[in-house]
């Protein structure tokens, strides 16, 4: 599936809490003209079709629209193989910060292909871009509320510093609620039918969420794959994100003693009777001999890696989780997460903090500022791009460290991977600005003209499993489809349903579950192989 992350609602809430906006015919329609957008050399060795663009100008400030101040949101388009085209589906990934535009660039057609052939995918930017940038300058947990005090408290305050000079006259129009309009701008630009087609992944199943609760008569079709729960992400805990980490990482296991030992030599890792259970309790033990006598990162390797806010800045232990947490997402990452990991089950980390790892570190710092004037700026701004949206939604304030405390015990009681990503969430807190508008009505109770597809992977790190069944009881006959593989692994059953759902309105049946069509490790061979021969034949 795509990451299929997993793939990469009106009748009963009051009227004062629907926002029904009528088609805007007077919007202009799009010129859309072949690309010429400057993406980085290594993208534009990626994109592989020819590929269409546009602008389309919105309010920079919804709630006053006159005040004159607009934006242009670039698109960019992927045309159907089957033309004319049935209509347009609007892609747009995670983050929040994340390129729709360089994403639909690369695998635009892929995801075409998926939908059958007859949509157009239509990928952009939530208003963070190269053009509307915004930057500035079961194992053992450690002790996050420490971190946050000594550390993420004091760093934030700093760093938001300079955020709030470098914005304070736009930084509030940043937020979902004004993303959620734009998206209803493009769908009136097109002029096609007036209906939202989208495909939302992990933070974009937000923002769908959010624009079928605001405008549930414009839903077409709206796939929400690897789903985030909205409390959680509108009241800033984000609590229940890393609730699957640990059965991710014991599915990862578990593939790897499918495979064969010489794919994963893992699975030989304490002879023939190796098991999941045995190789998850080794490494509980590296973890805690870590937590007990503590190993730091040496200081060659503390940056650029990761940030101020990092709980892993220092600590070893925690380095390695987030490592894992950052491999599980896909199994093509699993063959270089089983490599790290079996030196790591014996106490060995001199791949991740020995004299190679530095040297490794210190040349592509060298590298850095040459690849970066050959590239240019990146589209993709990462995260000032997070917490200029996600902490603008965020009702979540706090004073002092003290006041974080209840939500730390929150966060970590979720599951042992809680204090390798929780940091990321916790300036939030802190955040200067208030999003102009945010969705005030229910997520409960919503009912779209057209039902809404939800598919999530059983084993999703990051996106848990409850949550999207969470989800799908909030919206009317919407349907929730489970991906039984790892991660972002291929599943032919998982995309003949989203083809069918966009292409014949057709739903899958209450509790169907589709399997990966083969193991992880098996699939990231295949991947890496494939990948090999690419390069040796010109990228064909």
């Amino acid at each position: 599936m795509l990451r299929l992350t997993a793939i990469s609602f009106l009748l009963l809430i009051p009227l004062s809490l629907a926002i029904v906006l009528p088609r805007n015919d007077n919007v202009d329609g799009l010129d859309w003209k072949p690309c010429d957008l400057p993406f980085p050399k290594s993208r534009q060795e990626q994109i592989k079709e020819a590929i269409d663009c546009a602008t389309i100008k919105v309010p920079l400030d919804y709630t006053n629209p006159k005040s004159g101040g607009e934006i242009d949101l670039q698109l960019i388009k992927v045309n159907a193989t089957r033309q004319p085209a049935r209509a347009s589906v609007i892609f747009n990934p995670g983050g929040p910060g994340s390129s729709g535009i360089e994403e639909v660039a690369v695998l635009g057609p892929m995801y075409r292909d998926i939908l059958g052939g007859s949509f157009n995918v239509i990928g952009f930017d939530a208003r963070l871009s190269r053009r509307n940038p915004y930057s500035q300058l079961p194992n053992p947990q450690v002790d996050a509320y420490n971190i946050l005090k000594h550390q993420t408290w004091h760093g934030a305050k700093e760093y938001f510093k300079g955020c709030y000079e470098n914005h304070k006259d736009t930084g509030r129009f940043y937020g979902t609620t004004f993303v959620a309009k734009d998206l209803l701008a493009i769908v009136d630009a097109l002029k096609e039918d007036g209906l939202l087609r989208f495909w939302g992944r992990s933070y974009s199943t937000i923002l769908g969420q959010t624009f079928a609760a605001m405008f549930p008569e414009r839903i077409g079709h709206l796939l929400l794959d690897s789903v985030v729960e909205p409390d959680g992400y509108y009241r800033g805990n984000w609590a229940s994100a890393t609730r699957d980490t640990e059965s991710a990482l014991f599915h990862f296991f578990e593939q790897c003693i499918d495979a064969d030992v010489e794919v994963c030599p893992l699975a030989n890792f304490t002879g023939t009777k190796t098991t999941a259970e045995s190789l998850m309790s080794q490494l509980s033990d590296v973890l805690q001999k870590l937590k007990d006598d503590p190993i730091m990162v040496p200081k060659e390797l503390q940056a650029p890696r990761v940030f101020w806010f990092s709980p892993g800045k220092w600590d070893l232990s925690l380095f390695i989780k987030s490592v894992i947490q950052a491999n599980l997402y896909s199994p093509a990452k699993f063959l270089r997460l089983s490599s790290i990991l079996g030196p790591v089950l014996v106490g060995n980390f001199s791949s991740l903090i020995g004299p190679e790892a530095i040297e490794i570190q210190a040349q592509a710092a060298k590298e850095a500022p040459e690849k970066q004037k050959e590239d240019g700026l990146p589209w993709n701004l990462g995260v000032d791009a997070f917490h200029a949206i996600a902490c603008s939604d965020s009702k979540y304030r706090a004073e002092k460290p003290e006041d974080m405390y209840s939500l730390l015990q929150a966060q970590v009681a979720q599951g042992s991977f809680a204090d390798s990503i929780s940091g990321k969430f916790w300036p939030c807190a802190q955040w200067p600005f208030t999003a102009a508008e945010t969705y005030g009505g229910s997520f409960d109770q919503i009912n779209t003209k057209n039902p809404i597809l939800l598919v999530n992977g059983k084993w999703d790190p990051v996106t848990p499993l409850s949550g999207a069944w969470d989800v799908s009881s909030r919206f009317g006959e919407s349907r929730l489809l489970v991906h039984e593989g790892a991660g972002n692994g291929v599943s032919k059953c998982t995309n003949e349903v989203v083809q069918r759902y966009f292409e014949k309105d057709e739903l899958p049946k209450l509790g169907m579950v589709c399997k990966a069509d083969r193991n992880a490790f098996e699939q990231a061979v295949g991947d890496a192989n494939a990948k090999v021969f690419r390069a040796m034949h010109g990228g064909e």
